[in-house]
């Protein structure tokens, strides 16, 4: 079977490029980048780089495109893809795709599939995976990519393009504002580095995440929120519930935070379908942030503490 990956120069283009080259497919690798596709595809064998008119004379077509062009690359691909193809977008976003794909591609069989994983997973083992099908070919369509990967691992989820995308505000959106949020407050008041410096388990897990996110992800992050459709009541959700809580800190309401805390941590675990303890996770997570432990860098200077007051 010969596959055509669009955005093969990206860094899921290449992940999937290695993977279904290892499977024994033949490749057509297509993307902006001439220079690095030329290069990937000189690495592999059955391998070969080409212009979107070359996506006629392959079977599938996989597009691993940034959101914000996918529009267009499904207007590129649209005079040379026939009946007998079929399209995948690997997206974070499936709605807009989808519809892209109906004015676009309207005779082709098109599914949205999102690899919950980055390009530094080793493998689909462990790893989520949501296929998107919006009508009864795709749902064919899904039924055999299904079948293709389940041996390799991953746990499969079905949804529909539109409760993708409201599920995706969550899981993505609501991350990246809380630690845009938590990135915000921490250097505003002027204690980061000292409390780096001396972080425990719950500020170092929630570091790694602010810091992994904001350095690697801002563009990703930032073109999802402006363009999920769900975001701006998850922001406002957000901003409501900060207010609340703030609110009991001011008046320093312990029992009713307390109560809250409480009856919140029960509903979490009511609703975790997961094995294993949340405390175990967590001091899991720390055991492996603890290769790359937060010590000063060298030269950097530490503040001492105030010596103790004579009065």
């Amino acid at each position: 079977m010969k596959i055509a990956i669009v955005g093969a120069a990206g860094k899921m283009g290449q992940w999937f490029a290695s993977f279904l080259h290892s499977h024994g497919h033949e490749l057509l690798l297509i993307g902006a980048h001439k220079d690095k596709v030329v290069r990937l595809a000189s690495t592999m064998e059955r391998c070969s780089a080409g212009e979107i008119a070359d996506v006629a004379d392959t079977d599938i077509i996989v597009t691993s495109v940034p959101i914000v062009a996918v529009e267009s690359v499904m207007r590129d691909l649209a005079p040379h893809v026939r009946e007998r193809h079929a399209v995948i977008d690997l997206s974070s976003l499936k709605v807009a795709p989808q519809q892209a794909a109906d004015r676009h591609l309207p005779h082709a069989t098109y599914l949205g599939v999102h690899p919950m994983f980055g390009p530094g997973a080793d493998s689909l083992s462990g790893h989520n995976v949501i296929l998107a099908p919006a009508n009864n070919r795709a749902r064919r369509l899904a039924a055999k990519v299904r079948s293709y990967i389940q041996p390799y691992g991953p746990h499969i989820v079905t949804m529909t393009p539109e409760r993708h995308d409201e599920v995706m505000a969550i899981v993505l959106g609501m991350p990246a504002l809380v630690v845009a949020t938590v990135a915000r407050t921490i250097v505003g008041t002027g204690l980061l580095s000292q409390s780096r410096d001396v972080s425990g388990t719950s500020l170092e897990v929630l570091m790694a995440l602010t810091d992994s996110m904001l350095s690697e992800g801002s563009d990703l992050y930032s073109t999802l929120l402006s363009a999920m459709p769900t975001a701006p009541s998850i922001a406002d959700a957000l901003e409501s519930n900060m207010a609340h809580f703030a609110g009991l800190v001011r008046a320093r309401a312990r029992t009713e935070m307390y109560d809250e805390f409480s009856t919140l941590g029960g509903e979490l675990a009511a609703a975790d379908n997961r094995e294993g303890n949340p405390y175990d996770r967590v001091y899991a997570m720390l055991e492996a942030l603890q290769r790359y432990p937060a010590t000063p860098r060298p030269g950097a200077a530490v503040e001492d503490p105030p010596p103790p007051s004579t009065c």
